[in-house]
C-alpha cells in the first residue's frame, strides 16, 4: 500500500500540522519517533513534495502542504464518521421475531428468554404467534417453532430438532355425562372427534398406543376446526372428543377437570417439534446461534415437562 492510501499517514501529516514537531506527534499518537519520523519521510516521497519546512521551529507547513491539509481533514473525518456508524451499528440492538405455537408452553420460556438476554445483551427477541414455514418463507418471522416437519420447502430452510410432544383425547365432564366415555376404539367410532385442520398443519390420520396404530378412517365422526383456540373451546362445550390438543394447552383443564383423558395411552402421532430458519439467515450468526439454543433448549425441556402427566395416563414418551 502507498503511503497516500494509508489513513494513518494522513493522521500523522494532520497531527504534526497542528504539534509542528515530530517529537509532539509521537506523543499525541503514542508512537515510536522514529516510526512517525518515517511516516512523513515516506508520505512525502509518494507525494513528490515536501510537507514540512524543517529549517525552522517549530515545522512551517510547505506551500503544497497548506493545499491538501482541507482535503486531508476531511479524509480523516470521514473515515470518523465511518468508525461511529460501525459502531453504532455493533451496539445497536440486533431484533429477531420467534415465532412459536398458540398451544406451546410458555410456563419456562421467560426465564429462558431473560438467560440468552442476559449473555446477548444487544438481541432482542421479538414473540410471534402461529407462524408456519409458509410465514418464514414471506419473512413475517425469523425464527419459527414448528409441530411439523416441513414437506417440499426443506430446501429453502435450515431445521433444528427440537423434540417431541404428546397429547391425548380429551373432553369435557358435561360431555361425558351426556354421551358416556369410550371403552374401546370401536366405541369411540361413535362419537364425534374434533381434529385441526389448517393449510399447512399435517392432518391427523391415525392414532396410536405404543406399538398398535389405528386409521380414522371414514367410520370414524371427524369434524376438522381451523385452530387449537377453536378445537379447545368446541371441547370445553361439550362438541366432541379432542384430538388434536396439546397438553401445554389444555394443562389446566385437565388439572381442574374440566376436560377428562379417555382411553389411556392413546393418542395422535407425536409431534415432531422443528426449530426452522430461512436457509438464506444461515450465515447470520445472531439468528443461527439463537435458533440452535432454542431449539436444544426445547428439546431438553419436552421428555421431563409433562413427565407426570405422561405417567399418569399411560403415555410413554
Amino acid at each position: 500500500m502507498k503511503p497516500r492510501e494509508n489513513l494513518l499517514s494522513w493522521q500523522v501529516f494532520l497531527t504534526t500540522a497542528v504539534t509542528k514537531n515530530i517529537s509532539k506527534t509521537s506523543i499525541e499518537l503514542d508512537m515510536d519517533l522514529k516510526t512517525v519520523s518515517r511516516i512523513v519521510k515516506e508520505l512525502e516521497s509518494d507525494l513528490g513534495f515536501i510537507l514540512f519546512d524543517r529549517s525552522c521551529r517549530p515545522f512551517k507547513l510547505t506551500e503544497g502542504a497548506e493545499k491538501i491539509l482541507p482535503l486531508a481533514k476531511e479524509l480523516l473525518r470521514i473515515k470518523n464518521k465511518i468508525e461511529y456508524k460501525v459502531q453504532d451499528f455493533l451496539l445497536k440492538p440486533t431484533e429477531i421475531r420467534l415465532s412459536l405455537p398458540v398451544n406451546m408452553t410458555r410456563d419456562d420460556l421467560f426465564e429462558l428468554m431473560d438467560k440468552y438476554a442476559s449473555a446477548h445483551p444487544n438481541l432482542k427477541i421479538r414473540l410471534l404467534n402461529d407462524c408456519d414455514h409458509k410465514h418464514l418463507l414471506d419473512n413475517e418471522t425469523d425464527v419459527a417453532m414448528l409441530p411439523y416437519l416441513p414437506q417440499n420447502d426443506e430446501d429453502e430452510m435450515v431445521l433444528f430438532d427440537a423434540g417431541f410432544s404428546y397429547n391425548m383425547l380429551l373432553a369435557s365432564p358435561e360431555y361425558i355425562r351426556r354421551n358416556g366415555a369410550p371403552q374401546s376404539l370401536d366405541e369411540l367410532k361413535a362419537h364425534p372427534l374434533i381434529l385441526r385442520e389448517s393449510r399447512i398443519y399435517p392432518i391427523t390420520k391415525t392414532l396410536e398406543h405404543g406399538d398398535e396404530r389405528i386409521n380414522l378412517d371414514p367410520e370414524f365422526k371427524l369434524r376438522y376446526l381451523g385452530d387449537a383456540f377453536s378445537c379447545k373451546t368446541a371441547a370445553l362445550m361439550g362438541e366432541g372428543i379432542a384430538v388434536d390438543l396439546s397438553l401445554a394447552y389444555c394443562k389446566e383443564e385437565i388439572e381442574e377437570s374440566r376436560l377428562v383423558p379417555l382411553l389411556p395411552g392413546w393418542h395422535r402421532s407425536k409431534w415432531t417439534m422443528i426449530v426452522a430458519i430461512r436457509k438464506e439467515d444461515a450465515k447470520d450468526k445472531a439468528v443461527c446461534e439463537f435458533a440452535q439454543w432454542f431449539a436444544d433448549r426445547q428439546k431438553e425441556a419436552y421428555p421431563s415437562r409433562w413427565k407426570p402427566l405422561f405417567n399418569k395416563y399411560r403415555v410413554t414418551p
